[in-house]
C-alpha cells in the first residue's frame, strides 16, 4: 500500500465515520440555548447597535468593502429591515433549538448574525465571530435526527430516519475548535509576557478586560493561571483526538472557559465554546448519558412518597 492509498483511507474513515446523528443532535441544544441567549442581547440593543439613529449611524460603514451582504446596506434607516433581522435571528435561534428545519435555521441564523457584524463591526469580540461560524459549519450536520421536532414528524408519519449519516460536519467543527486553541496558544507564545508567566497579571489588571474591580498579584499564582493556560491550549488541539484524555480535557475546558467568563468580559466566547463541545463526544457516551439521566427520574418518580400517620398528625 502506498502513501497515497494510505493517506486517502486515513482520510475517508477519519471523515466517512458512520453515526446516527445523536452528538450532531445535542449540539443542536446547547447551540440553540447560546443563540436564544443572543437573541435577548439583540433585541436589548437593537436599536442602539443597529439603528441608525443609534450609536453608529449607517454612513459611518457605509464604504465598508462587503456592506451589500448585508440588508442595511438596502435601506439604511428603514425600521422594518432593523426589526425584521432581530425576528429572523430570534426564529432562527427559537427553531434550530426546537429541530424544525434545524439545518436551514442555523444557515439563517449565522447569516443575520453576519449582517449586524457588517452593520456595526465595532462591537464585535471573538466570541461573535466564532458564533457565526459555528452557525454556518453546523449545517453540514445532522442536527435535527434525534430530539427534534423533525424526529417527531417523522416518527408520526412513519418515516425511515435517513441512513449513510458520516461524521464530516462533525469533523469539521472538531478541526475549527482545535484550531481556535492552537492559534491563541501560538499568538501568547510569541508574547514575551506570556513566556514569562506574567501575561494574566495584566490581563486581569486590564480596564477593558477584567470583570472585577481588584487583581490578583501573587506571583505563584499568576504563574500558574498563566503556564496551565498555555498548557491547555497547547495540548487540546493533540490530545482530544485520542479516547482517553478526551473526557478529561473537556472537563476541564468546562471549568477553563467558566473561569474566562467569571473573570473576563469577552461576551459569548465561553458560552459558544462550551455549547461545541458535544461535537467531541461520541454517540453511545451521550444516549448511555441519557439513558442512566432518565434512569434516575423514573426511580424518583417511582419512589413512594412518605406520608405523616394519622397518629402523627
Amino acid at each position: 500500500m502506498t502513501r497515497t492509498d494510505r493517506a486517502e483511507r486515513f482520510f475517508l474513515s477519519f471523515f466517512g465515520t458512520p453515526t446516527d446523528g445523536t452528538s450532531a443532535s445535542l449540539l443542536r441544544l446547547t447551540l440553540g440555548v447560546c443563540a436564544l441567549w443572543q437573541a435577548i442581547g439583540v433585541w436589548l440593543n437593537l436599536r442602539r447597535f443597529w439603528g441608525d439613529d443609534g450609536l453608529i449611524p449607517y454612513a459611518i460603514v457605509a464604504g465598508e468593502k462587503y456592506q451589500w451582504l448585508s440588508p442595511f446596506s438596502w435601506a439604511p434607516s428603514s425600521d422594518a429591515i432593523l426589526y425584521g433581522h432581530g425576528i429572523a435571528f430570534t426564529a432562527a435561534s427559537f427553531f434550530l433549538f426546537i429541530g424544525f428545519y434545524p439545518r436551514i435555521f442555523t444557515l439563517v441564523l449565522a447569516w443575520t448574525h453576519l449582517s449586524l457584524q457588517f452593520r456595526n463591526p465595532f462591537i464585535l469580540n471573538s466570541g461573535d465571530r466564532l458564533f457565526m461560524i459555528v452557525s454556518a459549519l453546523a449545517v453540514a450536520t445532522p442536527l435535527g435526527q434525534r430530539f427534534s421536532v423533525d424526529a417527531w414528524i417523522r416518527k408520526l408519519k412513519n418515516r425511515p430516519a435517513p441512513e449513510g449519516l458520516t461524521l464530516w460536519g462533525m469533523r469539521l467543527l472538531q478541526i475549527q475548535l482545535a484550531y481556535v486553541y492552537l492559534n491563541s496558544a501560538l499568538a501568547k507564545l510569541g508574547n514575551t509576557r506570556w513566556r514569562t508567566g506574567m501575561a494574566l497579571r495584566d490581563v486581569l489588571s486590564s480596564p477593558v478586560f477584567a470583570e472585577w474591580p481588584s487583581y490578583i498579584d501573587i506571583t505563584p499564582i499568576i504563574w500558574f493561571l498563566t503556564y496551565s493556560t498555555l498548557v491547555f491550549e497547547l495540548s487540546f488541539p493533540i490530545l482530544i483526538w485520542f479516547k482517553k484524555p478526551r473526557p478529561w480535557l473537556l472537563a476541564y475546558g468546562v471549568l477553563f472557559h467558566t473561569g474566562i467568563d467569571a473573570l473576563m468580559v469577552i461576551p459569548i466566547f465561553s458560552y459558544i465554546m462550551i455549547s461545541t463541545y458535544p461535537v467531541f463526544l461520541e454517540d453511545g457516551e451521550i444516549e448511555r448519558a441519557r439513558r442512566f439521566f432518565l434512569k434516575i427520574v423514573r426511580r424518583e418518580r417511582a419512589s413512594p412518597v412518605e406520608t405523616p400517620s394519622a397518629a402523627g398528625v
